[in-house]
């Protein structure tokens, strides 16, 4: 009987201490995933602060590399036209010709014409007071006249981001797509589609140009600003290209 009654408060005090064993298990498991959380949710902290410093950072570059292109434009419009026509003005008016009244008006309007163009060029906020489709209408402009390439632009839907820093990160990565294409493919033709889709839109920019085939190619163009771009704005990109095909970029923006 007391053998029995021992043997019954052995395997009683065995399961205390099992259960209590578990208990302390369970609640260093606990304590350990707690922990564990607490640090994956102040690394996700930390990855989202830096992503928002990245994204401000990017949005800062975009900004003055804007104001560059823009007078770099306005420099070269002035020394190539608005320069040419006031010398044409100033050599007519070094030779009086009653005859030459008229000619010397029209350069005069032309001139004007010209530096008024220029003034609104030289608006670097345009990017937040025009629409997206209104910058890429102006830079393609900017592009035809110059007589280099023929261009084609279509806009199909609504598509216009609902951020202002978005859109200018967009018409940066749209510009240096632009500048690749003239500085590198050689090409006769820019197609450049804008088209709405389901939860976002598309901007697809075209070149019959000399192409490439290799991954170190598209790094060596100097692209990693557009994918870092592309990848701040949530969006997606995609360039296609092989020897003597041209090259097509399609760029995937979110819309809310």
């Amino acid at each position: 009987m007391e053998n029995s009654i021992e043997t019954t408060n052995i395997e009683i005090a065995i399961a205390v201490l099992f259960g209590s064993l578990m208990l302390a298990l369970i609640g260093v498991f606990m304590f350990l995933m707690v922990i564990i959380y607490q640090k994956r949710k102040i690394n996700a902290i930390r990855e989202q602060q830096q992503l928002i410093v990245q994204y401000e950072q990017a949005v800062l570059k975009a900004k003055v590399e804007i104001r560059e292109e823009t007078l770099k434009y306005v420099g070269q419009e002035l020394h190539d036209n608005v320069g040419q026509v006031l010398s044409l003005i100033k050599l007519y008016l070094s030779r009086p010709d009653t005859q030459r009244k008229a000619d010397v008006g029209q350069l005069i309007d032309q001139a004007i014409k010209d530096i008024r163009l220029l003034s609104h060029d030289l608006n670097i906020n345009r990017v937040e007071q025009y629409s997206l489709n209104d910058f890429i209408e102006q830079e393609l402009n900017k592009v035809l006249k110059a007589g280099i390439v023929k261009i084609s632009f279509e806009n199909q839907g609504f598509c216009e981001p609902t951020s202002f820093h978005d859109r200018l990160m967009i018409s940066r990565i749209f510009q240096e797509c632009i500048n690749n294409i003239l500085k590198h493919a050689d090409a006769k033709h820019i197609i450049v589609k804008l088209v709405a889709e389901d939860g976002g839109c598309a901007l697809s920019i075209a070149d019959d140009g000399i192409g490439f085939e290799s991954d170190s190619t598209l790094k060596g163009a100097g692209l990693n600003n557009i994918y870092d771009r592309v990848r701040l704005i949530g969006g997606r990109i995609e360039i296609m290209s092989s020897p003597g095909d041209g090259t097509k970029v399609i760029l995937r923006i979110p819309q809310e």
